[in-house]
């Protein structure tokens, strides 16, 4: 974890002498965590991205946890996931595009 802390902000894929180092990267977006005493709730989107060779390419899904907390430590007990997608566009009347 500390080596993974240590790169934030270089650029993806790379090491400091520009070879490549990591053919995926995981990222949380809009991180929300709610506690309610023993249990929480943790909710954001997930972006992987994947060094390939024509380019990176971001893949995005929102995911939810529960834990719970049990004889003094935290238990992942649920998981959900599911793929995001980009909502069409509804013009609002009288809109110029």
């Amino acid at each position: 974890m500390m080596a993974a802390n240590a790169r934030q902000g270089t650029v993806f894929g790379t090491d400091e002498e520009g070879a490549v180092s990591a053919p995926a990267r995981f990222d949380l977006s809009n991180l929300n965590i709610q506690r309610y005493g023993d249990l929480a709730i943790a909710s954001y989107t997930l972006l992987v991205s994947a060094a390939l060779p024509g380019g990176v390419r971001v893949t995005s899904h929102n995911e939810s946890r529960v834990m719970v907390k049990l004889d003094g430590a935290w238990k992942v007990v649920h998981v959900h996931k599911s793929p995001t997608w980009n909502a069409p566009h509804v013009p609002i009347p009288g809109e110029n595009r």
